[in-house]
């Protein structure tokens, strides 16, 4: 029975997290393809990446809240957000008048899922893996539709209702599927602790670390042109991870400078534009996932390091900021690896670390923000992308180097010994029946 536990476990988590990360990296409309007028186009380039920090931010909320009362409470509240997210779609977004409020509930409804999902998926290996695999994977097909997305501005209704993310049918799923891990899913024996005890230091780090990546991608447009700016605010947001990674236990916030990392690499890449090259691309996601859980001795400077050599390979390699050139898959690829790869390995104490983490990748980042063109396609032409892309990959190596240096400030104050030497183990049977 346990088996089927865990396996049920795995595919709620997994799909739950798929499902809230599509609702945050795109959360419904960007107003492309549709008549909004310029002003409502103006309102949605503003409120889009503001609706998805606040989405991260309350994934860490919600992942704190329901961790404390227990595998059910948090099923259950997941089920709440998907039923919002399937009904945002069905009865508000129709109309693009409609469209800023729309974002911030599917904002809301997804950041809420994906803590409440990351909540009960968390306590254990295989749920953990399933959740972490949906989250990624979520991320990935998001930012594929969205370039499509922006690409192909007349679409009919039946187009966009398979361009949609995250798709209605796929909600009303995860709500089915995590409302049976509720009714089956065994007592918890959980602690109701006061007010005093509230563990609000992950809250604390997400405010700090997601405010100011959000305010620092807001504030530097492809329009920004001065070098002093743009290093102040990466500064600023270095500063602001390593202060998220103090507030953390232990060395959690590891997972948050890999994702800051990251995120910026993944802005400095191309996404993939062909459907066919999802399949290469997922599939290297699950190895460098599996990579990570199953290889014994994890390496997080490694792959910081390595983050930074993905973001000289975006400024040095030709084509790798160009949607349908081989240099772009063979980034998507490697980003694919590393980012499943960093997530694997590194273990947290607290579920909502990981969350945190995950939030992180969903916000936009400088690195994304400084070659954005809005509902325009990136053009394949050298001329049109060699100084905003340029731009955006030094971007990308100078908050690599910045996250390399404030986890090695990380490990100097938190000396290995305090950590655990491996992944968490099953919980034990008495917390997961009753």
């Amino acid at each position: 029975m346990q088996r089927y536990r865990a396996a049920l476990d795995t595919l709620g988590g997994g799909i739950a997290a798929a499902v809230a990360g599509m609702a945050l990296i795109v959360p419904y409309d960007a107003g492309c393809g549709t008549d909004s007028s310029v002003m409502q186009m103006t309102v949605l380039t503003i409120t889009v990446p503001r609706a998805t920090a606040t989405g991260a931010v309350f994934a860490v909320v919600a992942a704190v809240l329901v961790r404390m009362l227990g595998d059910r409470t948090a099923w259950a509240t997941g089920v709440c957000a998907a039923l919002v997210l399937a009904t945002d779609h069905l009865l508000v977004a129709s109309s693009s008048a409609t469209l800023a409020t729309a974002n911030f509930l599917d904002s809301l409804a997804g950041g809420v899922l994906l803590g409440a999902a990351g909540a009960a998926a968390l306590r254990y290996r295989p749920p953990a893996v399933g959740y972490l695999l949906g989250g990624l994977t979520g991320v990935l097909l998001g930012r594929h539709i969205e370039t499509i997305a922006a690409e192909n501005g007349n679409l009919s209704v039946l187009e966009r209702a398979f361009v949609d993310l995250p798709p209605d049918w796929l909600a009303v799923l995860a709500a089915v599927l995590l409302a049976v891990c509720a009714v089956v899913c065994g007592r918890t024996s959980t602690t109701h602790p006061t007010s005093v005890q509230l563990p609000f230091a992950p809250i604390v780090a997400a405010a700090v670390v997601i405010t100011t990546i959000a305010v620092a991608s807001e504030r530097l447009t492809p329009g920004t042109h001065s070098w002093i700016a743009i290093t102040a605010w990466l500064v600023a947001v270095v500063a602001a991870a390593l202060i998220a990674a103090l507030l953390l236990p232990g060395r959690d916030g590891t997972l948050t400078l890999l994702a800051v990392s990251l995120t910026a690499t993944g802005g400095a890449l191309a996404t993939v534009h062909a459907h066919w090259k999802l399949a290469p691309v997922l599939a290297i996601l699950a190895l460098g996932l599996f990579a990570g859980v199953l290889l014994p001795r994890p390496q997080p400077v490694a792959a910081a390091a390595a983050s930074i050599g993905l973001s000289v390979f975006a400024l040095l390699a030709s084509g790798a900021q160009h949607h349908d050139s081989w240099a772009a898959l063979l980034g998507a690829c490697l980003y694919a690896g590393l980012a499943g790869y960093s997530f694997g390995a590194v273990t947290t104490r607290l579920a909502a670390s990981t969350v945190l983490a995950l939030g992180v990748v969903l916000v936009p980042t400088a690195a994304l923000t400084l070659q954005y063109r809005g509902c325009d396609a990136l053009p394949s032409l050298p001329d049109g992308v060699s100084t905003a892309g340029d731009r955006a990959a030094w971007t990308a190596i100078g908050l690599g180097a910045g996250c390399l240096a404030a986890m090695l400030v990380l490990r100097r104050l938190r000396p290995e010994r305090d950590e655990p030497s491996q992944p968490k183990p099953p919980a034990p049977e008495s917390e997961r029946t009753d």
